[in-house]
């Protein structure tokens, strides 16, 4: 991740990039917001304020208006934003000593996220005339490298920082952690949001479960790329009701996020903030930040409960990286074998092996959890958030498990290569579905 710190103002400031990547094309949702989490953590432990040298204009942009209560985090408007922008582009070319990097980057990005990007997804444009443009040569892989070497640089500068900090603290004796983080809407957009809710019928008072069930119209629409396992994030809204309906019999409002291409939802006690005439990105902020509990998906929403310190139940996982934190709870996809029509048993998902390879569509087929184990997983949640329940002896196998995996694949493995997962977790596979499909022994 690019960054600076800069004194100013009587304050230092760091600049980050948390928008960028290696290719140019820009990173998903849920990987800005977890460069944001990083961010103002770095910051929080070292008395630093933060501005954001840029925003991605496809996603909820409200992350980027936030405010913190253990971080300033800077307007983009005013004297020092234009004085930080400064730094930013004259100190460019000379952060990694090589200008001559920097030159290639910039052309790359340029090229490879705009002129190629525009060109791999317009419609307007004949197929072979795609080809043709965007077929690898020597520049495009010159072009490609030097950008690959870019980003390299900064993630390395950037895990440097915070690991010689981090000893830093240490041998101080310093406290690493630091208290709580709240957020909170700048007050204009606060008023916007209580507005909007009272109109759609969202008391201010009431007690609050947000959810957000994957489809692929959001990708398509904005003009992002597909990969080729994104499909297996979807589910279907209908297999939620069930615990919808749960939740309301407990006192619970459910308000549904996500984007107008988005299957309606038409229950009693569920607002559905996708498909609502009075939608806006600060509304759909303020519900998540004061939901007891987000019930989320492999997708970005899930990593902005994370942020704002929200307890996420993951449905339908395709990854078994979200139990970061005690108050996590997930249930995941199973799958069945295609070449024996055997399915296999979570504590067979559970190893390298499948880890390896549990994305191959053509070796496996997901299956959509039930509407039964959902409404199992939501209700074991809501016990969760409330305190009155412990983990169990499958669950704490299945964490086993997992922490035997991690010490068998490389350290740097990601979802890119496989399937993601938490090597230490402090979260849990939820009590009834860890139960039913957990067959070794604890």
């Amino acid at each position: 991740m690019d960054h600076l710190i800069v004194p100013i103002g009587g304050r230092r400031v760091l600049v980050a990039d948390v928008c960028a990547s290696a290719d140019g094309h820009g990173v998903g949702y849920g990987i800005i917001l977890k460069r944001i989490d990083k961010v103002l953590r770095y910051a929080q432990l070292n008395g630093l304020a933060v501005f954001y040298i840029r925003e991605a204009t496809s996603i909820n942009t409200t992350v980027f208006r936030l405010r913190c209560d253990a971080v300033e985090i800077l307007p983009r408007r005013g004297w020092e934003a234009q004085a930080l922008r400064g730094a930013w582009y004259t100190t460019a070319p000379f952060r990694f000593g090589s200008p001559w990097l920097w030159i290639q980057r910039t052309a790359a990005l340029m090229l490879l996220g705009r002129f190629y990007a525009a060109i791999e997804q317009s419609p307007r444009v004949p197929a072979m005339v795609r080809q043709f443009v965007v077929r690898p040569r020597p520049v495009y892989r010159t072009l490609r490298a030097a950008n690959a070497t870019y980003a390299a640089l900064c993630t390395a500068a950037w895990n440097e920082r915070v690991k010689r900090d981090g000893r830093r603290q240490r041998r101080d004796k310093r406290r690493v952690g630091g208290p709580a983080r709240r957020f909170f809407l700048p007050p204009p957009m606060e008023q916007e949001a209580l507005d909007q809710a009272a109109r759609l019928g969202i008391d201010a008072s009431a007690r609050l479960v947000t959810l957000h069930v994957r489809e692929s119209g959001y990708r398509a629409t904005a003009g992002l790329r597909q990969r080729g396992w994104d499909e297996l994030r979807n589910a279907h809204i209908e297999t939620y009701l069930d615990a919808c309906r749960a939740l309301i019999a407990r006192g619970y409002t459910v308000v549904r996020l996500g984007d107008p291409t988005m299957t309606p939802v038409s229950a009693p006690g569920v607002v559905d903030l996708a498909n609502a005439a009075e939608r806006s990105q600060a509304l759909e902020a303020w519900c998540v930040m004061r939901s007891e509990f987000l019930i989320g998906c492999d997708s970005g929403p899930s990593w902005l409960a994370f942020l704002v310190g929200v307890p996420v139940l993951t449905i339908n996982a395709v990854h078994f990286r979200d139990v970061l934190r005690p108050c996590d709870r997930m249930i995941c996809k199973l799958v069945i074998e295609r070449a024996t029509g055997r399915q296999l048993t979570l504590d067979e998902m559970l190893t390298a092996e499948f880890l390896r390879d549990g994305l191959r569509t053509d070796r496996y087929q997901h299956i959509d959890n039930t509407p039964k184990d959902i409404t199992a997983a939501v209700l074991d949640m809501a016990d969760v958030v409330a305190g009155t329940t412990k983990l169990i002896s499958q669950q704490r196998m299945v964490n086993k498990l997992l922490q035997t995996a991690g010490r068998e694949l490389p350290h740097d493995w990601s979802g890119l290569e496989g399937i993601a997962f938490t090597r230490r977790p402090k979260g849990a596979l939820s009590r009834g579905f860890a139960k039913r499909y957990l067959t070794l022994r604890p």
